[in-house]
C-alpha cells in the first residue's frame, strides 16, 4: 500500500499493511526544515520544500498543512488586524466584530486574498509533487471558532449569555464563507480536512451550549465539505464521550474523530471512544504533545508511543496521531523517537 491507499483503507475501517502515521506535525517541521517559521507556514515554495522534505524524512502517511491559514489568513481576510512574525504563529492584534452592526461587513469578506492564493498555490504544487502517492490534509476551523477569532474568545463566551443573537448571526454569515474556503482547499488538492473545534470543546462550553449554538452551523459546513469530496475529521479536546459531544459528531457526515487532551497532562482513552463509536467511524490516536514528546527524553517518548500503539492493537479504523498541535519547540530527537516507534511497530 502507498500512503493514500493506507489512509483510505483505515478511514473505511478496512485492513491496512501498517498503522497509518498521521500526527499533527506542521509546527515542528517548520522549525526543522523551514527557512523561517513564517515562510514554511505561508509562502508557497518554502511550504512545498518543507513538507516534501518532511514526508521524505519521516514517511508520514499524509501531508498536514493549515496552521498559518486558521491562525492568520482567515482572520486577516475577514477584517482582523494580523501581524506575521518570522518565528512564531501569526498574531491577531485587533479583532473586527464589536457589535451586531459588524456582522454584515464580515458577510462581504473576500476570502480569496493574496495570502490565501499563495497558500492554495503551495497546496497545488505539493499535490503535483506527490503524484497521488500521499494525501494532503488541511487543518480547518468551524464557524464558531472563526467567530472567536473575529470577536474574541472571552467576548463570544459572554455573548452566549448576554447577546446570543450576535453569536447566531455571526455564524450564519460565516457558514458560506467557511464552505467557500473549503471548496478552494479541495480544488487545490486537499483530501482530508481535520476540523479543529477546540473553542467549542467541553473544556470551554457545556454540551447544552454546543447543541444550542454550535452544532447546526458546524454540521452545515461539515456536510457540505463531505459532499464536495473531502474526508472530514472533527478534532475536539475534552471529555467528548461522557458529555455526549461524540453523539452529536456522529450526526454529521464525517469520516473519523480526532480526540484531544482532557487536561494538560492527560488525554482521552481511545478505547473509551472506540467502545462508543464501534464501527461507525475511524478514530485517530491522541499522544499527548505536551508530555514526554515535548519535555521528556527519547526513551520516554518511545515507551509512551509504544503504549498507545499496543492499546490500539487489533482496533479497526485506527490511525496514529497526536492529541493536537505539536509544539514547534519539540526536540528533534523526541520527534524522531515517536516517529520511529510508529514505523517499526509490528
Amino acid at each position: 500500500m502507498n500512503a493514500s491507499e493506507r489512509m483510505a483503507a483505515a478511514i473505511a475501517l478496512k485492513p491496512v499493511d501498517s498503522i497509518p502515521n498521521a500526527p499533527f506535525y506542521e509546527a515542528p517541521i517548520c522549525r526543522y526544515f523551514g527557512r523561517t517559521f513564517r515562510s514554511a507556514l505561508l509562502e508557497a515554495q518554502d511550504m512545498v520544500d518543507c513538507h516534501i522534505k518532511a514526508v521524505e524524512t519521516f514517511r508520514f502517511d499524509w501531508v498536514m498543512v493549515g496552521m498559518g491559514m486558521i491562525g492568520g489568513i482567515i482572520p486577516d481576510a475577514m477584517g482582523c488586524t494580523v501581524s506575521w512574525p518570522e518565528d512564531v504563529f501569526p498574531i491577531i492584534e485587533k479583532t473586527t466584530v464589536f457589535s451586531l452592526a459588524d456582522v454584515a461587513r464580515v458577510a462581504q469578506s473576500d476570502v480569496h486574498t493574496e495570502r490565501m492564493e499563495q497558500f492554495l498555490k503551495g497546496i497545488s504544487i505539493i499535490k503535483d509533487r506527490l503524484d497521488g502517492e500521499t494525501p494532503i490534509a488541511c487543518e480547518y476551523i468551524s464557524p464558531f471558532t472563526i467567530a472567536t477569532r473575529l470577536r474574541g474568545t472571552n467576548e463570544i463566551m459572554a455573548d452566549m449569555y448576554d447577546n446570543p443573537e450576535l453569536v447566531r448571526d455571526l455564524q450564519d454569515v460565516l457558514v458560506p464563507l467557511n464552505i467557500e474556503i473549503g471548496r478552494a482547499l479541495i480544488e487545490a488538492g486537499v483530501e482530508y480536512i481535520f476540523y479543529g473545534a477546540d473553542m467549542e470543546c467541553p473544556l470551554l462550553i457545556s454540551p447544552d451550549h454546543y447543541r444550542e449554538f454550535v452544532h447546526e452551523p458546524t454540521s452545515k459546513v461539515v456536510n457540505a465539505l463531505s459532499e464536495l469530496g473531502a474526508r472530514v475529521l472533527p478534532h475536539l479536546c475534552g471529555s467528548i464521550v461522557k458529555t455526549g459531544i461524540t453523539d452529536m459528531l456522529l450526526e454529521m457526515d464525517m469520516h473519523g474523530i480526532m480526540p484531544g487532551n482532557l487536561t494538560q497532562e492527560a488525554v482521552l482513552d481511545i478505547r473509551e471512544l472506540k467502545e462508543k463509536v464501534g464501527d461507525r467511524t475511524a478514530i485517530f490516536d491522541n499522544l499527548n504533545p505536551n508530555g514526554p514528546l515535548l519535555i521528556g527524553t527519547p526513551e520516554e517518548v518511545e515507551k509512551e508511543t509504544a503504549a498507545h500503539l499496543e492499546k490500539a492493537r487489533g482496533m479497526s479504523g485506527y490511525l496514529f496521531s497526536t492529541a493536537g498541535t505539536t509544539s514547534p519547540d519539540t526536540p528533534r530527537a523526541n520527534f524522531d523517537a515517536m516517529n520511529q516507534t510508529v514505523l517499526n511497530f509490528k
